[in-house]
């Protein structure tokens, strides 16, 4: 390195040490080291590799390359790719770990060159305009190289100035950096003038719809700083050390959305239009990007998706990839589809000085997470005074309807009061009426809410026809409409318009009422429709979690109907792929299904159910399915499949979890069922080891009684015989039959006397009197009631077999 030229450095050195195998040979076999180096600079990123056995093969392409050797090398992937690198990604392996693939931005420059046993790979960024390569980096960057003949090279890096008022230092990039705010200004692209930034204001500021560009900060004189070594110079001199860089975020600033507006519609689409047809590369990206900024401040979602997916196909930079990401974070807040995990107005902090951040956090968290998005909610509400009209009018229905769904009646009072006094947003298409009836719903104040929701359904739209539902729902809650009614007025509303969320609000509201009714065939018919027409579609989620209400109202009412397992089996035949869509992560519907199939006698259904989620459920979850597809197996005889289903779903349970021993004592208990069911008495009485209660003493005399132990099985029937509550029919006939094997006539008589009632009426009615031995005649001729009784004996072990035998 020329000992007067400067770099400007961030440096972030990753070294690590591997091994290459040299060719074998008779004088040395060990394995030379290689040092692998990466480092980020403010001009380039550096990869150097050290080698002592040759250089490599460097193969450079236009958005990647390649580095190979002639034998296999244990590269450190995870170590590389987990170190941030501006230009250096995607790190991979290939040809059996012989070469190491990397990417760059497509057309950078790139340098190779060697010396000695280093070979350098030095990635720079693509060609600028209004910047020449290799021209020297501003003094204002704040990093001087200092080299000595002789001495190490040690990087001096000047602190950058803090500006007054900004809430948070912002990094120095290669170019004038441009604020958000500017970036997005539809005018500003159109110029394409060069834009320098501005320190963010100490409070939010009413902001031009013109930004005009800020004179360039004036850059200090560089510094020199003398060769001299760090030990020889006193600690005040010292220079300072910058820490490691992270990779942060730019910060989210305000968002000018009345100059992305406009005042000309017409006109400022046909500019933005014109600028996107002339411009190229670099300048059409920011071209799309203004676009997609004036279609979210006109509340156009369709039309700026269409810009974005159009900038990315261009191969966008950096910093353009951030604010597209941002711009389709804002896009989705609007649609109420946003992820929070994945957003950025929720994955960065907001500062004091973005208002804007609070608007948008609050319209991403408001539709799953409104407890989190309540908190920003104040300062959104005074914020979104300068929005324009559309998008004021979209934000604040999002915000209500989560409010409203979520019942915070406090929250849904400040919005409703918001759209009152600004231009009396949804005045005019039932909308506000709409939201002061949930309002007064949730005030419990039914009349007025009524009379709320009568003005509204007055207007044939969608908030009209959804004031309709909802007073059909309060009026049945209340008691002033029946079932009936309610299902003619359902009727009515779903063939007299169609399209539109409210749909399936009215299909669940009457498909609850025909399961009320006990019509469950069209109860099944209608969550069938919601699956089909709405599944696939743009408002498929939101029918989805419609129609979790309609199946929770169906299946609750299979579970306290006799009889109903051919019901639950249509709705598993039928709409099994819609019962799973519509779940939740946790498969609570299905599993309920499950049950009820296994009740009715459908145990293969209800096992194939249950393999399914215990696929793709983990921990504990999977655990405890796997516990409920055992039972279900076992009480289908297939005892072996229960074992190795208990085997596959045990998995790791962390000890602090309170279920984990009642998991643990169920495990032991339906692994020692199913080693009884299957013969293996001593593999079931391992399993017992260490358990009380009816269930273990149960499963130790089923065992006893499988392997042909009579007296100890009926010893076993009777402690459990003798323990509180009313015996089981199933102990008292399997007592009866050891006693019976065992030759113990005097326990066969005493059980008859003593539970002969009990059994009346089960399968094992007439069991006793058979098994009871006759009085001995003792040479006498026998009577005609000794005779009698033998008969009837004989006639209830007949009986009992054929009950056996009938299916």
């Amino acid at each position: 390195m020329h000992p007067c030229r400067t770099l400007s450095i961030s440096l972030a050195l990753l070294s690590v040490t591997t091994a290459l195998t040299a060719p074998a040979s008779a004088a040395d076999s060990t394995p030379a080291p290689i040092t692998v180096q990466t480092g980020d600079h403010a001009d380039f990123s550096r990869l150097a590799l050290v080698n002592a056995q040759g250089a490599p093969a460097v193969d450079v392409g236009s958005c990647g390359g390649r580095v190979a050797f002639s034998q296999a090398v244990p590269w450190p992937l995870e170590a590389l790719n987990g170190t941030y690198s501006r230009r250096l990604t995607g790190f991979q392996t290939a040809e059996d770990g012989r070469s190491l693939t990397m990417d760059w931005p497509c057309g950078a420059r790139v340098t190779v060159r060697r010396e000695r046993r280093i070979t350098f790979i030095d990635v720079a960024d693509p060609p600028r305009p209004a910047r020449k390569p290799g021209a020297p980096v501003p003094a204002s960057e704040g990093v001087l190289l200092a080299e000595a003949p002789g001495a190490s090279v040690f990087p001096v890096i000047a602190p950058p100035p803090v500006p007054e008022a900004a809430p948070a230092p912002v990094a120095a990039a290669q170019a004038a950096p441009v604020s958000l705010a500017e970036r997005l200004n539809p005018v500003a692209i159109a110029q394409a003038q060069p834009i320098v930034q501005a320190p963010p204001p100490a409070a939010p500021q009413p902001v031009a719809k013109v930004l005009p560009p800020a004179p360039p900060p004036k850059p200090e004189p560089a510094k020199t700083v003398a060769a001299v070594p760090p030990s020889a110079m006193p600690p005040s001199a010292m220079p300072p050390v910058a820490a490691p860089a992270v990779q942060t975020d730019p910060p989210i600033r305000a968002f000018d959305l009345d100059a992305w507006a406009g005042d000309d519609y017409p006109a400022r689409k046909q500019l933005l239009e014109q600028r996107i047809a002339e411009s190229q590369g670099r300048a059409r990206v920011d071209a799309l990007l203004a676009m997609a900024r004036f279609t979210l401040a006109r509340a156009l979602p369709e039309e700026g998706r269409a810009a974005l997916d159009a900038a990315e196909s261009l191969t966008p930079g950096p910093d353009q990839r951030y604010e597209l990401r941002l711009l389709r974070d804002a896009f989705r807040a609007l649609d109420g589809i946003a992820d929070p995990d994945d957003s950025q107005f929720v994955r960065a902090q907001p500062t004091p000085a973005a208002a804007d951040h609070h608007v948008w956090r609050s319209a991403t968290l408001a539709p799953s997470r409104w407890t989190a998005a309540k908190s920003s909610l104040p300062i959104a509400l005074k914020r979104l005074l300068s929005y324009p009209v559309d998008l004021r009018g979209r934000l604040l229905t999002l915000l209500a309807e989560s409010a409203g769904e979520a019942a915070d009646g406090p929250s849904l009072n400040l919005i409703v009061l918001e759209m009152i006094t600004l231009d009396g947003i949804g005045s005019t298409d039932g909308r506000l009426d709409f939201f002061r009836g949930r309002l007064a719903e949730l005030h419990n104040e039914t009349a007025e809410a009524l009379a709320h929701y009568k003005r509204a359904a007055a207007l044939p739209n969608l908030y009209g026809h959804r004031a309709q539902v909802r007073s059909i729902e309060l009026r049945l809650a209340s008691g002033a409409l029946d079932d009936p009614g309610a299902i003619a007025e359902l009727e009515s509303l779903r063939y007299a318009w169609r399209g539109g969320d409210v749909e399936t609000d009215a299909l669940a509201a009457l498909g609850a009422a025909y399961t009320r009714a006990g019509r469950i065939d069209a109860a099944l018919d209608i969550f069938g429709l919601l699956g089909r027409r709405f599944g696939a579609t743009a408002r498929g989620r939101a029918a989805l979690t419609t129609g979790r209400g309609l199946l929770d109202a169906v299946i609750g009412h299979l579970e306290t109907t006799p009889g109903s397992a051919l019901d639950a089996l249509s709705l598993q035949v039928r709409y099994g792929r819609t019962v799973m869509l519509t779940d939740d992560d946790a498969g609570t519907q299905q599993r309920r299904l499950a049950r009820l199939l296994a009740r009715g006698g459908f145990t293969l259904e209800a096992a194939r159910l249950l393999h399914g989620l215990a696929e793709t459920a983990r921990g504990a979850q999977r655990a405890d399915i796997g516990l409920e597809l055992a039972r279900v197996l076992l009480d289908a005889g297939r005892g072996a499949e229960a074992l190795a289903v208990l085997d596959h779903t045990a998995g790791p349970a962390p000890d602090a979890q309170p279920a984990a021993p009642e998991i643990a004592r169920r495990r032991a208990l339906l692994r020692a069922e199913a080693f009884a069911a299957e013969g293996e008495a001593m593999r079931a009485f391992d399993a017992l080891r260490g358990l009380t209660g009816p269930e273990a003493a149960r499963i130790r005399a089923d065992s006893l009684f499988r392997a042909g132990e009579w007296p100890a099985a009926r010893a076993a029937y009777a402690e459990l015989l003798g323990g509180p509550g009313t015996p089981r029919p199933d102990d008292i006939a399997f007592h009866a039959l050891a006693a019976f094997r065992a030759g113990d006539d005097a326990a066969v008589t005493a059980a008859a006397e003593r539970h002969g009632k009990v059994l009346a009426g089960t399968r094992w009615a007439g069991l006793l009197d058979a098994l009871a031995v006759p009085p001995d005649p003792a040479g006498k001729p026998l009577s005609s009631a000794t005779v009698g009784g033998q008969l009837a004996a004989a006639d209830a072990l007949a009986g009992v077999l054929r009950r056996w035998k009938t299916p």
